[in-house]
């Protein structure tokens, strides 16, 4: 919440306008330090994964479960606090920053930037 306040005054317009390059420059900049911040949000999952590979491996040697059968309930779980974290985002930086104000466009951005969260490695 604190990058967005900070991307909320960078960024701040109460419109984008769309009639030169460097309008088309700040707003693509307002898009990919969006994609960039949501991206490295999840990045705390990382070493969740990486402590849990000695079990992996444990399992694996083992033979009882694939390793399938403990990243698959990760991943569901993970899946809300992915959603929440872009939504959060969304809604704190979308109008401020001066991207269109139709509904359409903001649920095809949290769309967009709800993707690359989902990844799970």
């Amino acid at each position: 919440m604190l990058v967005a306040l900070v991307a909320m005054t960078v960024f701040l317009r109460t419109t984008l306008h769309q009639k030169t390059v460097a309008d088309g420059n700040l707003y693509m900049g307002a898009l990919f330090f969006g994609l960039v911040v949501v991206m490295f949000n999840g990045f705390f999952e990382m070493t969740m994964v990486v402590l849990s590979l000695p079990v992996y491996y444990k399992q694996r040697e083992k033979l009882f479960f694939p390793a399938w059968c403990y990243s698959i309930p990760i991943i569901i779980l993970g899946i809300p606090f992915s959603l929440i974290d872009s939504l959060i985002w969304i809604c704190l930086t979308y109008y401020v920053i001066g991207f269109t104000p139709e509904p359409e466009r903001f649920v095809t951005m949290f769309e967009i930037l709800s993707v690359p969260t989902l990844n799970p490695c």
